[in-house]
């Protein structure tokens, strides 16, 4: 059994991660696409803002994927995670159709803020690079 715990610890890691992972891949090869996009939702500080976002989407990334401190990497990717859904996807603002997507990405975000929470509350399991 603690075996399959640990199996599927590191295919939830893998899954969670690969996410932060490609989507730092994404924002770095569309990066006016990227700023626009972060421009319409009035984000401040967008030179400061984008990159330290894409670091930490990158480290954080890779501390859950390799099981290295696992819960400090999700504990990143949650502070993350918790700014942007509040910030880029408040739904509770928006009308017609637009208010549906933005709380589709809203209802995907917090289920990857329970996965997070999950690694932290359960770390990494034995694969991982402890």
């Amino acid at each position: 059994m603690e075996f399959l715990q640990d199996l599927f610890s590191l295919i939830g890691r893998v899954l969670i991660s690969g996410m932060f992972l490609w989507a730092a891949y994404e924002k770095i090869t569309h990066w006016d696409k990227t700023a626009t996009y972060m421009r319409t939702k009035n984000i401040p500080y967008l030179n400061i803002l984008l990159p330290v976002g894409l670091g930490i989407k990158i480290i954080g990334g890779l501390m859950v994927l390799l099981g290295w401190h696992a819960h400090v990497g999700a504990l990143l990717l949650l502070i993350l995670c918790i700014a942007s859904v509040l910030r880029m996807h408040n739904w509770w603002k928006k009308q017609g159709a637009e208010r549906e997507m933005e709380k589709l990405f809203f209802l995907k975000d917090v289920a990857v803020i329970g996965g997070l929470f999950m690694i932290l509350a359960l770390g990494a399991g034995h694969f991982g690079v402890n």
